[in-house]
């Protein structure tokens, strides 16, 4: 028996690599109705056993037959089964480096509960009527605006008025017309969604994970699911029934379906920088090679998950480019976002870019991540890790979380007493700007290709609720519940300084209704009641949640605000007005465009006091003030002198 620093000098010779790289993408089963062909790479194994069954419930003794693959070539392992197999489930039996493992497959589609089996599978008979004229990829969203969201989250409150049935699954954004308590008037599930004007729904993990057992009926069970299991198999929690494998497939279809139809996109959340634990496929097929190992003999641990896994192996590097395109090919979706992205190599993360630009309209699917890992990670050295200090290496259409802007604007992200720019901060002015610019102006420590590289935002799943910090920061006494007009005022200020920052805007489920977890900071897996979407208190806090719509408006009418050309960073006149906690500036507008407004004037006041202002020349038709962002129609206008609310942004438009 290898030990795992044998292995990880084996794996990473030339003479391994030269040998044993199979570039085909037909690892898994190739299935027809007349045959099944079963293939496996695993260059390092002894033998391997196909067991057949007839359910895909891991408990039941319920074998077939058993069949041994035969060594085909490049390291792979291959059986072809004749007949029609479609809804048996299989195993392997892997003998390799003195164990033998029972596993389900590393390349499976489907599965049984809990996802123990693979499943044979027509992905036909997985389609929803009308799924093959499904396509929202030929929307090119000029303005896009992506909205994070938990799929249990999302319908678990029975406020929803989503049928019991639905509560919590895919099936919840299939209903339409949903109301609040069913009472006609206020929408809520995919009405409410669509009535927002986000473009992106991103959906936190939805492929298959370990930390909900699937056959449970209790409902209290949650987790955010950064935990994969099976990378291509939708999470069967989500299903009516996780126990047969095409049920899950065929709802996670109509999910992506129904919010294509309310003309929205669907992000996938993937994280394929760790596994749930060791005790995976990956592992059982080919030992340590799909893991980073330090020198030590220890698993690499920078994801702080126990393992980190290593894109940097060709591999795994073509097993992630292969997910990716399968999600994005077979389930519709339309962009993709990387779990702790730092962990993975930037050679990896280019050509996944590559492979989607190469389907039809996949320019179009967004790609964003988070460069930065969580400690360091046993990389092989020739690498280059996709950290944000080498945006300027990755291709121009990822984007990355820009940490810069979200903690210059609330205070440190794991430090919820210290203040950022609208709490109580000091000296943040400069970076507040350079947020406004999508840190495209040199000011930074790295150097983005241009401001659609970088995600705007201030609050996601991670850490405190945007409401939760701003009450953490100003609030001894801490009531989650009662409506806080000065946290409200802050809220709008947050949200008003990033739908004017040039990037690409994200928010949290939640943010613009005052979402509290009631100050639990890291909720992963705490429970439902806690976590979901109180659907009351979309409607409690109607303002809030109609001022961020007004924000997006003026976003999408106005295009220098949206375009991310670094043309636009030229465009931008900062005014030195003297005070603190203040930043005013003008913007002047795309001059191609056919908006309304040629110019704006905006001003973000975070200060205590109400501050005067003089005007750049002209005459300025208000916006935007602390009341409102809505002010479209309403043709009030100022010149000369102006002040500007406290804790506050103020917005003007010049015709």
């Amino acid at each position: 028996m290898l030990s795992a620093i044998e292995l990880k000098k084996l794996y990473s010779s030339n003479e391994f690599i030269n040998k044993y790289t199979y570039s085909n993408n037909d690892l898994g089963i190739t299935y027809s109705r007349e045959k099944t062909v079963f293939k496996i790479w695993a260059p390092t194994a002894e033998k391997i056993i196909l067991n057949l069954y007839k359910s895909g419930n891991y408990k039941e003794h319920d074998i077939i037959t058993s069949y041994e693959l035969e060594f085909h070539r490049d390291g792979t392992w291959v059986k072809t089964l004749n007949g029609d197999l479609n809804g048996l489930y299989y195993d392997y039996k892997v003998y390799v480096n003195g164990s033998i493992n029972i596993t389900n497959d590393p390349y499976s589609i489907a599965c049984g509960v809990n996802g123990k089996r693979s499943m044979i599978v027509d992905l036909n008979d997985t389609n929803p009527d009308g799924w093959n004229e499904d396509y929202a990829r030929d929307r090119n969203d000029e303005c896009p605006v992506i909205y994070e969201l938990h799929i249990k989250d999302f319908s678990y409150d029975k406020a929803s008025g989503i049928k019991d049935e639905y509560r919590g699954k895919y099936l919840a954004f299939t209903q339409t017309g949903t109301t609040l308590n069913n009472d006609g008037v206020h929408k809520t599930g995919i009405d409410y969604l669509k009535s927002l004007g986000i473009t992106h729904v991103h959906l936190l993990p939805c492929f298959d994970y370990g930390s909900v057992d699937e056959g449970s009926k209790d409902e209290s069970q949650f987790n955010w699911g950064y935990d994969p299991v099976n990378y291509n198999v939708p999470e069967g929690s989500y299903s009516t029934n996780p126990f047969d494998g095409k049920v899950r497939i065929k709802e996670f279809k109509e999910m992506v379906q129904a919010i294509h139809n309310a003309g929205l996109k669907v992000v996938m959340d993937v994280v394929y920088n760790h596994t749930y634990n060791l005790d995976t496929s990956l592992q059982k097929v080919v030992p340590y090679y799909y893991y980073r190992v330090n020198d030590d003999g220890t698993l690499s641990d920078g994801s702080a998950c126990g393992n980190d896994t290593a894109s940097d192996r060709i591999m795994y590097r073509n097993y992630m480019i292969n997910s990716v395109l399968y999600w994005a090919e077979e389930y519709h979706v339309d962009g993709f976002r990387f779990d702790l992205m730092g962990l993975h190599d930037v050679e990896t993360m280019n050509a996944i870019r590559k492979a989607l630009n190469a389907l039809p309209d996949g320019e179009n699917i967004i790609m964003y991540g988070e460069p930065w890992a969580a400690g360091e990670t046993a990389m092989d050295k020739k690498a280059v890790p996709a950290l944000k200090k080498n945006v300027n290496l990755l291709d121009k259409n990822i984007s990355i979380f820009c940490d810069d802007t979200r903690d210059s604007i609330k205070g440190h992200v794991f430090y919820g007493e210290v203040p950022g720019f609208i709490n109580g901060g000091i000296g943040f002015e400069d970076k507040i700007k350079s947020s406004v610019l999508a840190w495209c102006s040199g000011n930074a420590e790295y150097s983005p290709h241009s401001p659609k590289q970088i995600i705007s935002y201030v609050s996601a799943h991670d850490n405190y609720t945007l409401y939760d910090k701003l009450m953490e920061t100003l609030r001894e006494i801490k009531d989650y519940n009662k409506y806080d007009e000065e946290l409200i005022r802050l809220n709008k200020l947050a949200a008003s300084i990033v739908f004017t920052c040039q990037g690409i805007n994200f928010f949290q489920a939640g943010e613009e209704f005052a979402r509290t977890k009631q100050g639990e900071d890291n909720s992963f897996d705490l429970s439902p009641e806690l976590n979901m979407i109180d659907w009351n208190r979309v409607y409690e806090y109607e303002g809030l949640v109609n001022y961020y719509k007004g924000l997006i408006k003026l976003r999408k009418n106005f295009t220098a605000l949206h375009s991310m050309k670094n043309e636009n960073l030229e465009r931008y006149d900062f005014i030195d007005t003297k005070h603190d906690n203040l930043v005013c500036y003008t913007l002047l507008n795309d001059p191609d465009s056919k908006d309304i407004f040629t110019k704006l004037f905006i001003a973000y006041n975070s200060s205590l006091n109400d501050l005067n202002l003089n005007l750049p020349e002209g005459k300025w038709q208000l916006l935007v003030n602390e009341e409102s962002s809505d002010l479209f129609n309403d043709e009030i206008f100022a010149d000369g002198n102006i002040s500007i609310p406290k804790q506050s942004a103020l917005i003007l438009g010049q015709k």
